[in-house]
């Protein structure tokens, strides 16, 4: 992807927030914006303050946890334009406390919204940007937490790191195709998830939810600007970049995480093994393992 003016992207969460910053950035490129959300209302009013800047959007109702409500979303977009940008990016915070604990609704909404989706989103578009001559670009929005685990929220790190995975996998999967794969790995954002998870949370939170929720939104408060960061992925698609890191102070912690994992490689369990064919798996996968070929 070197240019994304006159593209239809398609983008998440695209009311506010990450998806409403990529999409400015993006309509300011010259592309064309759906801007797909569970608040319609708010996707409309979104769609009308870009419109007025000059830039082309259908706004759609959109819960990225229904393949259903994919499905319908797919077809309105279909008569605006092909999607050849997709931005997969709507998220919601997973709670908190312990493990044991989590109630099992919020753990399945958890898992529906931030990483099921991108199937969803695949399933709808995918195929259709694959078989396009175009240049195409697909962008999940996972988190610097799926690297770096703070003791929080499992099922929202856990269901970040699945998306990480997701990206890494279509990476190499897509490596010969046209269609580009980037993952976006923020760290602190000025955004508005803890509300919007408190919102359409399942079920209601605990008094120890709550606090954890509203402390949460404090620290997101003083994070990055979503506009900056919108424009740095945008940046990022029209280099081809796979890895998006907007916060740089989290390297230190990442190198750390690294570290303790290559450390622990010694000696085999089994000595008289001769060891996997590395390069025959590679093989195996039409040598477009680890995003190589990009």
């Amino acid at each position: 992807m070197t240019d994304v003016a006159g593209k239809v992207a398609f983008v998440t969460g695209g009311a506010r927030g990450l998806g409403l910053a990529t999409a400015r950035a993006l309509a300011a490129r010259g592309a064309s914006l759906v801007l797909a959300d569970i608040d319609l209302a708010g996707a409309e009013l979104a769609a009308d303050h870009l419109r007025q800047q000059g830039a082309s959007v259908l706004a759609v109702h959109l819960d990225v946890a229904s393949e259903d409500s994919w499905a319908a979303a797919g077809e309105r977009t279909r008569a605006f334009g092909p999607v050849r940008i997709l931005i997969s990016n709507a998220g919601v915070g997973g709670g908190s406390g312990p493990f044991e604990s989590y109630d099992t609704e919020v753990w399945r909404w958890n898992y529906a919204v931030n990483a099921h989706a991108h199937l969803y989103a695949c399933r709808t578009f995918l195929k259709s940007m694959k078989e396009s001559a175009e240049a195409c670009h697909i962008t999940l929005t996972s988190s610097m937490v799926a690297v770096v685990p703070p003791p929080i929220s499992v099922a929202y790190i856990s269901s970040k790191f699945a998306t990480l995975g997701i990206a890494m996998a279509l990476r190499n999967e897509l490596a010969a195709t046209k269609v580009g794969v980037s993952v976006l790995m923020p760290g602190m954002s000025a955004t508005r998830i803890v509300e919007t998870t408190r919102k359409l949370r399942p079920v209601p939170g605990d008094t120890s939810s709550a606090a954890t929720s509203q402390a949460m939104q404090g620290i997101l408060a003083g994070g990055m600007s979503p506009d900056r960061i919108g424009t740095y992925v945008v940046n990022a698609i029209e280099a081809d970049r796979f890895w998006i890191f907007t916060h740089p102070e989290w390297k230190a912690m990442a190198e750390q995480v690294a570290a303790d994992m290559l450390s622990a490689f010694g000696e085999s369990a089994d000595p008289d093994y001769p060891g996997d064919d590395i390069e025959g798996l590679i093989a195996a996968n039409g040598g477009r393992m680890f995003g190589a070929d990009r």
